[in-house]
This record gives structure tokens, C-alpha cells and sequence, in this order.
């Protein structure tokens, strides 16, 4: 059975010393995404998108413990902003 997870992945410059990617995941319809812990992460803004894939998979490794098999992106037109959906194929 395939699972996914979906979500954003967003550029940070709130802390203006330290700009950085934030990762929130979907819940259940109505429900907030839920933000992940910040992710030391010297990626810069400008990366490729095979980087960003990268990345949310070593994100959501750490969260869940399990690196997904394949991740698919569409970049926002307002920033740098990445909404995915990470798939894995799991036990029936």
C-alpha cells in the first residue's frame, strides 16, 4: 500500500541572522499543518530542485524515522515557497 505525506517547504527570514528552511506537514482536512522542528541546514535559497527534494527527505526522516522513496515539488510563484508530496510504498 503506498502512503504520502504532504506539505510546504518555506524560506524563513523572520530571524534575519539566521534565514532558514521551515517544513510543515498537512493534518486532516480543517486541521493547521503542523511546522516540524527547525533543521540545521546550510542549503541556500537558491537551490536546485533535486536539493529541495533532499532535504524534505532528510527532514522527514528525522521526524518519522523512515526516508521516503520519492518526493514531488511545485515551486510557488510568491518566493521561495515548496509544496510536495512524498510517497512510500509500505506493507498492504
Amino acid at each position: 500500500m503506498e502512503h504520502h505525506i504532504s506539505g510546504r517547504l518555506r524560506w524563513d527570514t523572520t530571524k534575519a541572522a539566521q534565514p532558514g528552511w521551515l517544513l510543515f506537514l498537512d493534518g486532516q482536512p480543517g486541521d493547521a499543518p503542523r511546522m516540524l522542528p527547525e533543521y540545521d541546514t546550510s542549503l541556500p535559497r537558491e537551490a536546485s530542485h533535486a536539493e529541495v527534494a533532499r532535504l524534505i527527505e532528510e527532514m522527514l526522516d528525522r521526524e518519522t524515522g523512515h526516508r521516503p522513496q520519492h518526493v514531488q515539488l511545485t515551486q510557488s510563484e510568491d518566493g521561495p515557497v515548496y509544496y510536495f508530496v512524498a510517497t512510500d510504498e509500505g506493507p498492504a
